[in-house]
């Protein structure tokens, strides 16, 4: 049981909620849901990092009960959530709590425990309330002022130390950052001859990007891409930190290497491996562009995007996924070789790989145009999130330009729209970039449009696993070359 006695005691606050969910699961399963789906919630707020002890394994712990409960628990509700809570609260209050008051002796350890519940309820009540847009009803507001007046007069709620070393839920593996990364920051500001604007090459999402030399442990003049986080804006210190405990945990010959990091006086920077063609979406908004990847090179970097994300998916750990959360040919990097090195991993967030719809509830992020609807519309993100973006990366590919072009103001100008309707219309040919069409086989361009179009079903269930655009963009890419 999801008690509170295992709760970390970062999170202590949320320690009165499990208590109150596990009491009325008995009479409603599904507020008991609601509960912990609130502490849920809470807990992100009070460590957004998940860095205290035992976080990490305490939110995927309750993040896999709230998986299996919320379609049992929804089957057996007949109204909406802020309903349910809403009737829960009364018969609580009206029943129970006013019972306890009139009874001819008064059990004071039972009326206290009782207005400590009715706390937590009302608490979680108004959040759902909020989420649907509903005002609470004024009885429901009077009676939780009674119950405000009455907590008053006896002691807080207690505070819980379930700072135990013995607890199961202590014994996972917390992801570790190693220090042999570290790279100081004189060594840094030579590498890019102190950030010399002869050597910025670009701006990054919270920050700006320089080319450098490094020569530093086993490193001897070795071309960088280097990083600097905008400290005076405070922007992207989440970000910053997460894609260190990605890159330097998960490596895979797609995904980007992270060469080192330097936190030195306050700094955050970034120092990767040098991909020297840039990002993908450069030679997508300007496909006149001289020197641009043929079609045999595209499929190339679709198939290594799509292995990258099938690792992070299905292959970096038995128990866990990475889910990307930000898919987009601009996060698609190309070496010399023509090599995809799928990047920015500081929205990533860990989901549990061992149910067959892992979600993660969490503040929406992404890029629009490329955002999977279902996320944005619930704030569920789950692995198919990536599936739906990088559908909409294979569509830019086949039709040389980004997903959002505002010089439309009809349908043309989000791809994700255009794509489908063309698509299921039988009018790709209208699309498709004039540059690599005479190239593409028709059979190769009938497997590729497929798969990429299921990619972009707008609910998560009909939309194929990595694995299976891994094979099917194989099996593309066989047909074009002959193979």
């Amino acid at each position: 049981m999801m008690d509170s006695e295992v709760v970390p005691s970062s999170l202590v606050e949320i320690a009165p909620i499990l208590r109150v969910a596990n009491e009325v699961e008995p009479s409603n399963p599904r507020v008991a849901y609601l509960c912990r789906f609130y502490a849920f919630g809470k807990s992100h707020r009070l460590d957004p990092k998940s860095s205290g002890r035992g976080v990490r394994q305490f939110k995927t712990a309750l993040l896999q009960r709230l998986e299996r409960e919320n379609e049992s628990t929804l089957a057996g509700r007949r109204k909406s959530d802020a309903r349910e809570m809403q009737s829960y609260y009364r018969h609580y209050y009206g029943k129970y709590i006013q019972a306890l008051q009139n009874a001819d002796k008064a059990d004071h350890r039972r009326l206290i425990k009782a207005y400590k519940t009715a706390t937590v309820l009302f608490e979680v009540l108004k959040a759902v309330h909020l989420t649907e847009g509903i005002e609470v009803a004024e009885e429901i507001l009077e009676a939780s002022t009674r119950v405000e007046e009455k907590i008053r007069m006896y002691a807080p709620l207690p505070p819980l130390d379930p700072d135990i070393s013995n607890q199961a839920i202590m014994t996972y593996p917390e992801v570790k950052r190693p220090n042999d990364l570290k790279i100081p920051f004189q060594v840094v500001k030579e590498c890019t001859q102190d950030f010399n604007e002869r050597n910025f090459i670009g701006k990054g999402g919270y920050g700006r990007v320089y080319k450098g030399i490094l020569t530093w442990g086993d490193f001897v003049n070795q071309l960088v891409a280097v990083k600097r986080l905008d400290v005076t804006g405070f922007q992207g210190n989440k970000e910053f930190h997460t894609e260190v405990t990605m890159l330097s945990q998960y490596q895979h010959e797609n995904i980007i290497t992270l060469v080192g990091v330097c936190e030195d006086d306050k700094e955050m920077i970034l120092v990767y491996e040098y991909a020297s063609r840039g990002s993908l979406d450069t030679y997508l908004r300007d496909t006149a562009m001289s020197g641009g990847p043929s079609w045999p090179q595209l499929l190339k970097i679709c198939i290594g995007v799509a292995s990258a994300l099938d690792y992070l998916h299905n292959h970096v750990a038995e128990k866990h996924r990475i889910i990307h959360r930000d898919i987009k040919s601009g996060n698609i990097l190309l070496d010399e070789n023509w090599n995809a090195k799928l990047s920015d991993f500081g929205l990533s967030r860990i989901g549990l790989a061992n149910q067959q719809n892992t979600f993660v509830i969490t503040n929406l992020a992404g890029t629009h145009g490329y955002c999977d609807p279902q996320y944005e519309k619930t704030g569920f993100l789950t692995k198919e999130s990536d599936v739906y973006s990088f559908g909409v990366v294979l569509f830019e590919v086949l039709c040389g330009r980004l997903a959002c072009d505002f010089s439309y103001s009809d349908e043309r100008r989000f791809l994700h729209h255009l794509a489908r309707t063309s698509y299921k219309n039988g009018d790709l040919d209208k699309i498709i970039n004039h540059r690599i069409k005479k190239d593409i086989k028709p059979s190769t361009l009938l497997k590729f449009s497929a798969i990429a179009y299921q990619c972009l079903q707008k609910t998560r269930e009909k939309r194929p696993t990595i694995a299976v655009v891994v094979f099917q963009l194989k099996e593309a890419r066989k047909i074009q070359l002959g193979t």
